[in-house]
């Protein structure tokens, strides 16, 4: 009988690096994604109600914003504790696993590259397809 195979979680070409590294910088990315969800808010601060013939479904939206920015931040959490759980000698290649992500800036940040991904665009601004 063989024994089954086994694969490194380490990409060839790429350094490993603990765990715990590759945790905190989701957990970054997590946290921040929360506060800009929280800024959507703005979308339905200075909604003139009266006007509003749907208001059931933009109250539902608010909430909605809401209930993702509570769910981003507690992931954040879950992963900041996960990363101080993780053993120093547990190593991965985050920068491997960032290759399925297509944002590249965002790719870029949890495979902590030196070359960051950015593209020509300001900061703020978006292609639209």
């Amino acid at each position: 009988m063989t024994e089954p195979k086994t694969t490194s979680p380490c990409g060839a070409n790429e350094r490993p690096e603990p765990l715990a590294e590759v945790l905190s910088r989701l957990a970054m990315e997590l946290r921040n994604a929360a506060k800009e969800t929280d800024r959507l808010h703005c979308l339905v601060d200075g909604v003139e109600w009266s006007n509003v013939k749907e208001k059931h479904e933009l109250i539902h939206s608010a909430q909605a914003i809401d209930a993702i920015e509570q769910t981003l931040s507690g992931l954040s959490d879950f992963v900041c504790a996960l990363a101080e759980l993780a053993r120093p000698d547990w190593k991965i290649s985050g920068g491997t696993a960032s290759r399925s992500v297509k944002l590249a800036e965002l790719a870029a940040r949890l495979g902590d590259h030196d070359d960051d991904g950015r593209t020509d665009h300001p900061a703020g601004e978006l292609e639209f397809f």
